[in-house]
Order: structure tokens, then sequence, then C-alpha cells
């Protein structure tokens, strides 16, 4: 039934894909699609049926390309079958993208480490992992890392914003850390956890998202899978305007809060792959986009002009929205580019700020956009494996810097730790270097 009501949304909505360049990411099969492939990859390891294996992982990378795992079989089914060259070529693919990983780890390497190739490469990845960029502690919150969801600039009061969960308490926060109840949780402003804050300094007005999760200390079985934008003025914190998402039978939890300079609002659903608008002059919330070929919704983020929505899956990447001609494609990139494990993202300029905080290592990477907003030109990281990082979350643009949780992972008390990375840090990804090829298993020695 829950299929078949977003089945319906998603027909209903005139959200057609872009057409694909030649460029772009294969198109992605559904959970049952990966999930079987998986399980095939499973049985082609315990039968040690490796060239199966290799195949059926190739076949998962072109679903989710994002996911390293999926090369990572790859070199093991080629350190089984002895195949040197291409081992050597996905492990410098792995590592042009910027992730770390062992080979030495792995057995299934043993026929293919006897080369100064691979010691140099396998080195690169393990160095990945080393901290590297530009970032340094703004402040530090009290509570736990994963106590905050949202966190926001208010150029009105020269202060951050921070909402948390667990009380559903909106703070403001000085550059120097000071921090002050704005708003709280209570029965007269209906308010549950905070999920996501946009501030509009031109219309003044607050925008924050609440949902009705169970980390909620006032979270009641009857609330479960309620969730409202709400609309406050940004001075006075008068709540203004409450916009509920409509009771259809799905899982609901707002998230991340978007707003153009026209007040357009967006925000997206983190439990069931729905984005909402809030559009100047409606009196509701209204369903934009739905895609059930995402994942795992978790940040947006909108150019000035609303001529683009950008919006972060988990395990997917970014989808690139055009709300005008209502179309959307994936973010399509260089070879170098990993959009995997994002927790944040951020525009400005023609350019994204992208906190993936789920990648190893977790990472800050500034992405520049072509002039369609549909592709990125280049990958810069900013910031890699700093002390700190302990699943870097929510972040916000301030000034010329970048202001991000740093610990969003971390479930102590010791409290949660804003950092702050200019936007110009880090240098461009090279792109992989050519290795011969030409020991590459061909389809007639593919086998079941």
């Amino acid at each position: 039934m829950r299929r078949n009501i977003l089945a319906g949304i998603s027909a209903a909505l005139a959200a057609l894909m872009f057409t694909s360049p030649a460029t772009a990411q294969s198109p992605s099969g559904s959970p049952a699609d990966v999930a079987a492939l998986e399980l095939k990859s499973q049985e082609a390891l315990e039968a040690e049926k490796w060239v199966s294996f290799y195949s059926t992982n190739m076949k998962l990378h072109q679903l989710l390309p994002y996911e390293p795992k999926y090369l990572v079989n790859v070199v093991k089914a080629c350190g089984m079958l002895d195949r040197k060259s291409t081992a050597y070529h996905y492990m410098l693919q792995i590592q042009q993208q910027g992730v770390t990983y062992d080979f030495n780890a792995d057995d299934e390497t043993l026929k293919i480490r006897n080369t100064e190739a691979y010691q140099h490469i396998n080195n690169m990845l393990i160095d990945a992992a080393k901290p590297s960029g530009e970032g340094t502690t703004a402040f530090t919150l009290q509570g736990s890392g994963q106590d905050y969801r949202a966190l926001a600039w208010d150029p009105s009061r020269e202060a951050f914003l921070a909402g948390t969960v667990e009380e559903g308490v909106l703070l403001t926060v000085t550059e120097s850390g000071e921090a002050e109840v704005l708003l709280k949780a209570n029965e007269e402003n209906g308010l549950w956890s905070i999920t996501g804050l946009a501030v509009d300094v031109k219309n003044n007005r607050l925008w924050v998202a609440s949902s009705a999760t169970p980390h909620f200390k006032g979270f009641s079985a009857a609330d479960k899978n309620r969730s409202a934008l709400f609309e406050f003025d940004l001075n006075s914190i008068e709540l203004l305007g409450r916009y509920n998402v409509p009771v259809d039978g799905l899982d609901h939890a707002l998230g991340t809060v978007a707003i153009t300079e026209e007040g357009h609002v967006y925000v997206i659903d983190r439990a069931t792959p729905i984005i909402y608008a809030k559009l100047p002059g409606s009196d509701r919330l209204e369903a934009v986009f739905a895609s059930p070929g995402t994942r795992a919704l978790d940040s947006i983020t909108v150019t000035p002009d609303n001529s683009r929505v950008f919006v972060s899956d988990a395990v997917k990447g970014v989808l690139v929205i055009d709300p005008v001609a209502r179309q959307a494609r994936m973010l399509t990139g260089p070879e170098t580019m990993n959009l995997g494990g994002i927790e944040s993202i951020s525009y400005r300029d023609r350019q994204l700020y992208v906190v993936q905080g789920r990648f190893t290592p977790p990472r800050i990477v500034r992405l520049e956009l072509d002039s369609s907003g549909a592709g990125a030109t280049s990958v810069s990281p900013m910031a890699i494996a700093l002390d700190p990082f302990d699943q870097p979350g929510v972040g916000t643009i301030r000034g010329d810097n970048l202001y991000y949780l740093a610990n969003a992972g971390a479930g102590d008390e010791s409290g949660a730790t804003v950092m702050s990375t200019p936007l110009a840090a880090g240098a461009e990804a090279t792109p992989p270097r050519v290795i011969d090829n030409s020991k590459a298993i061909t389809p007639q020695e593919k086998q079941e």
C-alpha cells in the first residue's frame, strides 16, 4: 500500500529526469536489484567463483558508483585471478576519488603485491587517511554532537542559530561561542525536534523544520511521523504560520531547509524521498518532487534565483532539480568525484560545498559547477580527517568560511564542536594516471 501511495505521488508530479549525456552516471537500480546482486556477490565469494564475483561487483558499482566496497571487491577478484594491470587500474581509481583503504589486509591480493606499482598505489590509499587541509575550531556547544541537526547564520543578530533534537531548543551562538536560548519546543508553539533552519533577512522570516523524532523528550506515539515547517518573525520570534506535512500514510521526518531571494522555501523529507515547497503566497506545503530511486535525502540548497535546487543523497550523490521545468538529474563530474556519504551541502557563486561525514575518510570538498549547474568541472578537497572530525554534519556559510558541526557522530556529552574552513581552501584533485589495462577480464571470460 505504501509503495502504491509513493508511486502515485511520483506519477502526479511532473518530475521527469533530464536526458543524460554520455558522461552521466548509469541509471540506478532499485533496492531490490542491489540486494539481489549483493546476495549473488556473497555466493560467488563463498564459492570462490572469482569471475562471477568480479562481474557482479562491476554491476553493483555501475548502479551505486559512490560505494567504494564494490570496487574493492573488484580488486580482490582481480587479485585471485592474478590480473595485476586491471587490479592496479581500479586501485588507482579508488585512490583518486579520495577513498582510503589498505589492500594488504586482504588475503585475496597476495598474488598482485610483488610489484612497485602495487606498493606505490596501496601506500597512497593508506596515506589518504592522513589529516590534511584547513580547519579550525570556532566554538563548542554543550551536549553531544548527535543532538544538533540544524545550523544557520543569522546576519540580523550577527550570530549562529543551532537547533537540538532532544529538547527542541533553538540557540543563538556568538562567534565566541556564547549561547542563549531563543526558542524552545512547548505546547504553545507545537515544535518537536528542530531538524532544519533557514534565515530570510530580506523578508524578516525564520523558517524552522521540526519533526516528532523518537529522540525528542516530549515524543508521543500519537505524534509518530508528524512533521511541519514553522514560520516565525525573525525579529520578534512570533509564530506566523505552521505548515504540516500532509497525512498520507507514509513515514515523514522533515530535515534541512533552503530559501531563495524571492522567498521560495524548500524542505526535504528524510524518511520518504519527497521535497516540499512553501511557495510565496501559499498557505500549505506542496510536494514538488518525489523520487523512489533516491535512498537517503540528507541536505538541500538552492541558487538565489531559484534556477537550481541541489539535494544530497547519502548513497546516490547530488540530485540537481530545475524547479521551473520540473526536471531533474544526478550531478555529473570528473573521475575524481565521489559524492558518497554526504551530510550537508551549501551553495554560493556556482560552487557547492559538500560535507562528507560518512565518507572514508571524512572530508569537506568544493565542487566547481559548469554553466548549466548540472555538472561539476572540478573537485577540490578542503579538509580531510582533521582531528576533531567524527562524522562531520550540518554546515552553513558565513562570510568567506564554511562553518560545520565537526563531530555530529559523537554521542557523549563532551560537547559539539563547530569548525570553520575557508571557502577557498584546498586544490583541485588530479585525474587518475593511465595504467596499461591490457590484461582486463574480457566478456568471453565471464562465467557464472
